[in-house]
């Protein structure tokens, strides 16, 4: 009995410490979004993980990172599954999960690829594209994955394609290598 309160005491104050200000879910969040399209190799499946961050400098809104010794923002992640038939995929990725008019103005800022395969479920994940303001990116994006579900950009740059251009759609294929 002792262990369970303590269990439970450990996840509540855990939990308590993690808590995100101002996380409201958007009521409607394809109002922002991009369409991924592409090519997909057999047996490679993938999703779609988004990242969101505060943007507001107050306290409530930022968590102190021990390493860093500075306050940094808080990220929250939503996760999307795609439609692949045959050796094709596409996704609708909404970009306003979260509200941004929030005390702590959440805001997506990278969209990564988690990869997998028929057999093993997608654990891996590579940064495809950011959301910085600027829009540097090919016309094709094509990630080059190995068995061990690890991609690199076929250009071999490790920077992810900028994106400020939404709703919109965006090429992305996935090769074995």
């Amino acid at each position: 009995m002792d262990r369970f309160i303590f269990i439970t005491l450990l996840f509540v104050v855990i939990s308590g410490c993690s808590s995100k200000v101002g996380l409201a879910q958007y009521a409607n969040p394809d109002e922002l979004f991009i369409d991924i399209h592409g090519e997909i190799e057999n047996p490679l499946i993938y999703e779609i993980k988004v990242e969101y961050r505060t943007h507001s400098q107050i306290n409530q809104c930022t968590n102190y990172h021990i390493a860093l010794g500075k306050d940094v923002a808080q990220q929250y992640e939503v996760n999307y599954q795609p439609t692949i038939i045959d050796e094709s995929h596409s996704i609708k990725v909404p970009l306003k999960e979260l509200d941004p008019s929030t005390i702590c103005k959440w805001k997506p800022v990278m969209a990564f690829v988690c990869i997998g395969s028929s057999t093993k479920e997608p654990i891996s994940c590579t940064s495809v594209f950011s959301f910085r303001g600027i829009h540097d990116i090919d016309p094709i994006t094509t990630l080059e994955c190995s068995e061990n579900r690890f991609c690199f950009d076929s250009k071999s740059n490790l920077r992810s394609g900028a994106i400020n251009e939404f709703n919109k759609k965006y090429q992305l294929d996935l090769v074995l290598k």
